[in-house]
């Protein structure tokens, strides 16, 4: 399957230009930090892609040709040496702003990258309440941790991955290979 993605919170682009890379297109990218958006706009693989800064202002029908979100959502407030606020915290709980636009335009997928340390802050209360969530919106879930060393990075640095999907079932992706 080939998704039309949309990218949240996308920064320079890293986990849309994994996806570009395994044949997906992104549609969309969405990234308030200038610098960032910098890149962005020149970088080769997303010179078709409509690229916004603020997801607070994005609305569903921006997203109403994406098959798959992704989501690398702010991490200060989940962090082990940020805030640990958890997704009470101002930046992590921009969460909230991907299950808003969920719930204004049904996407089929969706793919979220942040900490684990997410899954011990608060015994998982973050991780709890967003595969509650998007239970409650009818999908299906599966998380992994992958640790970039396991791909030829030269350090550790370990992230989580969810994928929630409507159309299949989420563990044939993070789970097979």
């Amino acid at each position: 399957m080939v998704h039309k993605v949309a990218g949240l919170f996308a920064g320079i682009g890293g986990l849309e230009l994994g996806l570009s890379r395994a044949g997906h297109h992104t549609q969309l990218l969405c990234e308030i930090d200038p610098s960032a958006s910098a890149v962005l706009k020149h970088h080769p693989d997303f010179h078709t892609a409509q690229l916004t800064q603020n997801v607070c202002q994005l609305k569903g029908e921006d997203l109403r040709s994406v098959s798959l979100i992704a989501a690398g959502f702010p991490c200060q407030d989940l962090s082990q040496a940020g805030r640990t606020q958890g997704l009470d915290g101002k930046n992590s709980g921009l969460i909230g702003e991907v299950f808003r636009l969920l719930r204004e335009e049904d996407v089929p997928e969706v793919l979220l990258e942040n900490v684990p340390f997410m899954m011990q802050l608060s015994r998982g209360a973050a991780l709890e309440k967003i595969l509650s969530e998007f239970e409650r919106m009818g999908y299906s879930w599966a998380y992994r941790v992958i640790d970039a060393l396991a791909f030829g990075l030269p350090q550790r640095r370990e992230r989580i991955f969810i994928i929630a999907s409507k159309i299949r079932d989420p563990r044939t992706i993070l789970l097979s290979g």
